[in-house]
């Protein structure tokens, strides 16, 4: 069976209240998953990894196994529908 995996790309910002990725990171935390998070630097044309999963260049991204969700405002909608699906919690 293959391990969860969740891992929150966002950007080198050390505050969780100053930006959309502090945002994200927080609505995890409240949320009880468990995440690993990858810093990327400030410059967009440095972040060919976040292209690479999204087709552009900004963050934040979570992924999540085989899901890819950008944008603060996503992620908390994705977190909110993991939550209401039958026998899945955000924290399974």
């Amino acid at each position: 069976m293959k391990e969860r995996q969740v891992v929150l790309y966002r950007c080198p910002t050390p505050t969780n209240f100053l930006c959309p990725c502090g945002a994200a990171a927080r609505k995890l935390k409240r949320a009880g998953v468990e995440f690993r998070t990858e810093r990327v630097p400030y410059s967009r044309k440095s972040r060919p990894e976040i292209e690479e999963l999204t087709g552009q260049r900004r963050v934040p991204v979570l992924v999540d196994s085989d899901e890819i969700v950008h944008d603060s405002k996503r992620i908390t909608e994705y977190l909110a529908w993991k939550r209401s699906q039958p026998g899945k919690s955000a924290r399974s």
